[in-house]
């Protein structure tokens, strides 16, 4: 089925757009028509499953809907340039980049197939100012043109918070964060995250609730976990490819 022919069911789309409106996210009918486009990309991928669904309106309700979650964190509407970390198949960046269309969006994927599946949902989006980087997040933030070069990193899904720190915050500019999306957390590891980012110049600087409408998604807990960077990184960070998960900075 092509997507010229595919129709989101009008109580989904008034559902996703009712949730936006309770976070106060604006969309416009072309930016839902993109995001629909790219739920149908998404699921109709025949080269690869790159997200675990083919159901068009799941990805629509729990994995778009999530990413855009993101845009509750204010400085994330001023962003000029955000890196997404681990970004799988696009997400949260490729629904973020089509709210904020006039961000650069870098997408840092090690996986060859998901990283050829997002530049495949740029070209079929026409999505200007959006840079896919197939590569190991470490090789990344060693380069000196990517260093500190970002307002924001987001991550979805990557990795536990000590080691997610140092994947995103060599990337990020003094002033500037990271977001880790996130389920639950526990104490622990949100702990282990503060001492880890504190050795990158960065801090735990809040946690952001996000509610979900009933009948939106199912109960399931979602945070994000927000990172300050307070200095500049030392050059020691980060180390090098799989040290990070496996000699992780505190935990």
């Amino acid at each position: 089925m092509g997507d010229r022919v595919f129709h989101v069911k009008h109580e989904v789309r008034n559902r996703v757009v009712r949730q936006l409106e309770g976070w106060g996210v604006e969309v416009s009918g072309e930016q839902l028509r993109l995001l629909e486009r790219y739920a149908l990309l998404l699921a109709r991928y025949e080269r690869a499953n790159v997200i675990g669904t083919r159901d068009v309106e799941e990805i629509l309700r729990e994995h778009v809907l999530d990413s855009l979650s993101c845009l509750l964190f204010g400085p994330l509407l001023r962003a000029r340039r955000i890196v997404d970390v681990g970004s799988g198949g696009g997400l949260p960046g490729i629904p973020l980049k089509i709210l904020l269309s006039g961000a650069e969006m870098v997408l840092v994927e090690a996986t060859g197939k998901k990283a050829r599946f997002m530049e495949h949902a740029v070209r079929q989006l026409g999505l200007r100012g959006t840079r896919v980087v197939n590569a190991r997040v470490e090789e990344v933030g060693r380069e000196l043109e990517q260093r500190a070069a970002y307002d924001v990193a987001l991550a979805r899904a990557v990795a536990a918070l000590p080691v997610l720190a140092e994947y995103c915050v060599p990337l990020v500019r003094v002033g500037g964060h990271v977001l880790a999306m996130k389920g639950r957390i526990s104490g622990e590891e949100l702990h282990a995250g503060g001492a880890a980012a504190g050795r990158l110049g960065a801090r735990v600087s809040g946690v952001l609730e996000v509610s979900r409408l009933p009948e939106v998604s199912e109960a399931k807990q979602r945070r994000i976990v927000i990172l300050e960077k307070t200095e500049e990184t030392s050059e020691r960070y980060p180390r090098k490819v799989g040290i990070p998960a496996k000699r992780p900075l505190a935990g």
